[in-house]
């Protein structure tokens, strides 16, 4: 796992797996997300499925796949949950192909020796398999 920064930026090199959705059997049907929760539905609808997975309450799973979002260990300290929701996270493709994604949750677990968890809609936009290998470009606040 590489990091480096640069123009008041944070950039990550390591590998990626998918998290969030009706299909996502890793989260708890119950489970919330680090960034938001149910009141932020109605405040980021592109992000989320219209209506609550049938069996479930959590906003993990309301995510909607075809969205692009992430989760990543963020430092709380530098980059306020509040801070993380007004940013875009580009997340690059070993053929140079990127696309920008919204930060919604905190992850993936440190045992899987992965940087960053990617909805089902950045996987297949980018061609990724899980355990590809991504380069990460993270902004910083100005006070960084």
């Amino acid at each position: 796992m590489g990091l480096g920064t640069g123009n008041n930026k944070l950039h990550f090199q390591g590998k990626m797996s998918w998290f969030g959705g009706p299909s996502d059997k890793g989260v708890g049907p119950h489970e919330g997300l680090a960034l938001y929760d149910a009141q932020d539905v109605k405040t980021r609808p592109f992000l989320f499925l219209k209506e609550q997975p049938v069996g479930t309450t959590g906003t993990a799973r309301r995510l909607n796949p075809d969205a692009y979002y992430c989760a990543m260990r963020w430092h709380y300290s530098i980059t306020s949950r509040e801070w993380l929701k007004g940013i875009k996270v580009r997340v690059t493709n070993h053929k140079g192909e990127s696309v920008d994604v919204d930060p919604v949750d905190w992850g993936p677990n440190i045992d899987t020796h992965r940087v960053i968890d990617l909805s089902p809609g950045v996987i297949k936009a980018l061609g990724l398999q899980t355990n590809d290998t991504v380069t990460v470009e993270v902004p910083l606040p100005d006070h960084v």
